[in-house]
């Protein structure tokens, strides 16, 4: 768990290594999949309204099937069909990063050539899972789909998941890898994401991916948040990146933090792809509940859910399809 850090002086941030600002900085939405009453098939209305639910709120990036998309629960052709729907609907308005991690490096090539084709500009890639590999292994994982898919990488740090913890040794062997360029970390170390931002800033842009981390993350060097609470309340994360980013405005940036914490922290311990689909109807877009064998909210959760989003004055009246 992190430990909320005092805010820094511009002197003290002054002297953190960041990364030049490019197109992948800010925050990036790992876009929920909306799925239909039923057959539980891919609901694409449903995610096209959630798509343009985001950047009118001003996400800086779209990332289809990842955790918070379920990707676990989709077939290989939904993984397909729900990345070029993301592109088509996100229209070049901002960029569009396709998750294309899987357990065989054969299956992440085919993805990663797919995500291209349709005009994907680049892959995170989860390392594969279930069996793990060591870390020689690994690293010629990524080198392989580097050789085969001429995109930059971010490669996702997630060992509650993965059961790799992508320490900074092995960081800089992947950061040698040509393509690899970003790295979101999903760890909750922060001593650990200190010591990588120190000593890596300067060959990845780093993303940091617990969400209950993001404003230490934010503060300690991270150039972004890859966060699927922005699914729900995209404005409040994104204000949270400026006021530190950009603004420098810690005290406004911990202020808000009070309650963004509390909705973070029920999104990681009540269930997250339940919660993550609650309170994003809860703001205004029905997005449905989770494929089986996940299942919705109970009324119970629903209802601590709704006073924190109260909170943050991010509930709205249903738009779109009715709730299931």
């Amino acid at each position: 768990m992190w430990l909320e850090p005092a805010a820094p002086t511009e002197e003290l941030l002054s002297q953190r290594r960041r990364p030049p600002m490019s197109e992948f900085h800010g925050i990036f939405s790992p876009v929920c999949t909306p799925f239909s009453p039923g057959d539980q098939s891919i609901d694409e209305d449903r995610l096209r309204r959630l798509i343009d639910f985001q950047l009118d709120n001003g996400v800086h990036g779209i990332i289809p099937c990842g955790g918070t998309g379920e990707f676990p629960t989709l077939s290989f052709d939904e993984r397909k069909r729900v990345t070029e729907v993301c592109v088509d609907q996100v229209n070049g308005r901002v960029p569009v990063m396709a998750h294309t991690g899987a357990c065989s490096t054969r299956e992440v090539i085919e993805l990663s050539k797919h995500a291209e084709s349709i005009g994907c500009g680049s892959l995170m890639i989860v390392p594969p899972y279930y069996e793990v590999p060591t870390d020689d292994q690994l690293v010629a994982h990524y080198a392989a789909v580097s050789d085969a898919i001429p995109l930059p990488i971010m490669v996702y740090s997630i060992p509650a998941h993965s059961k790799i913890n992508l320490t900074p040794e092995l960081l800089h062997r992947l950061a040698e890898i040509p393509n690899v360029t970003m790295l979101k970390d999903s760890t909750s170390d922060l001593t650990q994401f200190q010591r990588i931002v120190s000593e890596l800033s300067d060959k990845l842009t780093i993303f940091n991916g617990s969400d209950v981390g993001a404003l230490a993350g934010l503060i300690h060097g991270a150039g972004g948040c890859v966060w699927g609470v922005a699914n729900a309340t995209p404005k409040a994360c994104v204000n949270l990146y400026e006021l530190v980013i950009e603004r420098k405005d810690f005290a406004g940036a911990l202020n808000l933090w009070q309650d963004l914490y509390a909705l973070n922290y029920f999104f990681e311990t009540e269930g997250y792809a339940a919660t993550a689909k609650a309170a994003t109807r809860m703001a205004g877009v029905d997005i449905g509940v989770p494929r089986d064998p996940f299942t919705p909210l109970t009324s119970e959760q629903e209802s601590r859910l709704e006073k924190l989003m109260e909170a943050l004055g991010a509930l709205a009246e249903p738009v779109g399809a009715t709730a299931d």
